[in-house]
């Protein structure tokens, strides 16, 4: 479900039991006893049906969370250009740009070679929580698709990875790599049924109630895909350098993708210019 269609949904629901207690109140021959919002049939209530003064206050109580959201939505932060806690890697710029819809990856002609930054790949850092405790980070969803002119059987969908203190030795057989989590929604939990891959359609990608990796980007030990809280209950005191979104260095031809919106801890980032 996407995230505005639930703010919406949330909305009406609150409007609705707005309405059976203005008919309470109002002395429409009903008591509390008599009628709730169990009693009203969905989507019978409409907006302009409750007066205008009622529904500017209530849409001040319903954030993106749902009703009473923090600050009445004030935890959605409109993300405009890349700059400030969400950037493209320095030497990926040319593989990046923001659009009206979202931040674009690519296209990328011949993502599988994975040799030039900016051409055949790309990546998007968020540094918000940077230096905060791994175990801090509760919530990581993004919200994107891609698309290739070739079938990549899911591998050419966007890896995110959260990269955190120290090294080691993970799945790739690699010693002395920076420490990271893999996020691959083509190899979720290793069970096709839990992949979202369909291309040219937008998913939600919840990074926190998936599966990852250990030092395993491209997924070499299958064994080690577990889920997120079994791996991060490994490294209780290490702390996040580095979050980031890679697109590319994977499958298909003229691949790109396109990142819409992403949740970090309930702050609710829109991409978009």
């Amino acid at each position: 479900m996407q995230f505005k269609k639930l703010a919406d949904h949330r909305l009406v629901t609150v409007l609705a039991a707005a309405t059976v207690v203005a008919l309470i109140g109002a002395g429409a021959g009903y008591s509390a006893g008599q009628i709730t919002s169990k009693d009203i049939k969905d989507e019978t209530i409409k907006i302009k049906d409750i007066k205008p003064g009622t529904v500017k206050k209530l849409k001040g109580q319903v954030g993106p969370q749902g009703p009473a959201g923090p600050a009445g939505g004030s935890n959605v932060s409109q993300v405009k250009n890349l700059s400030g806690q969400w950037q493209a890697r320095a030497s990926d710029v040319a593989g990046l740009k923001m659009t009206g819809d979202g931040i674009q990856f690519g296209p990328f002609a011949s993502p599988g070679t994975c040799a030039t930054a900016g051409v055949d790949y790309a990546r998007l850092d968020f540094s918000g929580l940077n230096g905060q405790p791994l175990s801090s980070l509760k919530n990581l969803v993004f919200r994107g698709r891609f698309l290739s002119d070739t079938d990549t059987s899911g591998v050419g969908s966007p890896a995110i990875r959260v990269f955190f203190s120290g090294t080691g030795t993970g799945g790739d057989g690699v010693p002395n790599e920076p420490n990271r989590f893999t996020f691959s929604p083509n190899t979720q939990f290793n069970n096709p049924l839990d992949y979202q891959i369909t291309q040219g359609e937008t998913h939600v990608y919840v990074v926190t109630s998936g599966s990852v990796r250990y030092n395993d980007d491209p997924g070499n030990t299958p064994s080690g895909e577990k889920s997120w809280s079994f791996w991060a209950s490994q490294f209780p005191g290490a702390t996040i350098s580095n979050i980031n979104i890679l697109g590319g260095c994977s499958g298909g031809t003229n691949l790109s993708i396109l990142m819409r919106e992403a949740q970090v801890n309930g702050q609710h980032y829109e991409f978009g210019s």
